[in-house]
């Protein structure tokens, strides 16, 4: 059972086919496709977008967004934008988590309340730590997130401000399945061999 399925328990089959392909998933797969990118214009956004692999302005940016579920309730997430790496490992929060999402990259840990309805999957961070410590709500970025369906594209819209500097970066776009591992080897074209439709 993925991080997603265990979370949202039936409603997971109400979600936009795209997104519950995406989010059922047993093997690898690999994706692509194309983004819009705004960001605010200073250094310091600059910065911090650089640092954490977020990605830079653009129109038409080349997305490639790899999925790697471990079998144990875990997936591997790996990001490109137009060259941008940004990597991280989702799971099921457990205990005092029960019922988030858990985003982890690096010392950070992020925690999202997942909504689903019959159009898409909003996401909202509610909570983030450094090391496993909580840190204040004050700090806390405001990261709000939507995936939606288009055909078999999978859409999505993530919006990003953190407090003090205010809004970092708002990115959307769509992506299609290139490649998918299966027990009997690779299969290759687009969300279509999953999901019946047209791109």
């Amino acid at each position: 059972m993925t991080p997603f399925q265990r979370i949202l328990g039936a409603a997971f089959n109400d979600l936009p086919a795209p997104v519950r392909v995406l989010h059922a998933l047993t093997t690898s797969v690999h994706t692509a496709g194309l983004a819009d990118i705004r960001a605010a214009a200073n250094p310091g956004v600059w910065l911090l977008c650089k640092v954490a692999g977020l990605p830079k302005p653009g129109q038409g940016v080349p997305v490639s967004v790899s999925f790697h579920p471990d079998g144990r309730g875990r997936e591997f997430w790996n990001r490109r934008f137009a060259g941008r790496r940004y990597a991280s490992t989702m799971e099921a929060g457990r205990r005092r988590d029960d019922g988030l999402l858990i985003e982890r990259f690096g010392p950070f840990d992020l925690l999202f309340r997942l909504e689903p309805t019959q159009d898409k999957l909003a996401w909202s961070l509610v909570g983030w730590r450094v090391l496993g410590v909580p840190l204040p709500a004050w700090s806390r970025p405001i990261i709000e997130c939507s995936e939606s369906g288009d055909g078999t594209r999978f859409l999505f819209d993530i919006d990003v401000a953190f407090p003090l500097v205010g809004h970092v970066v708002h990115y959307r776009g769509w992506l299609d399945v290139i490649d998918q591992v299966h027990a009997g080897g690779r299969v290759h074209g687009t969300m279509a061999r999953s999901v019946h439709g047209n791109p």
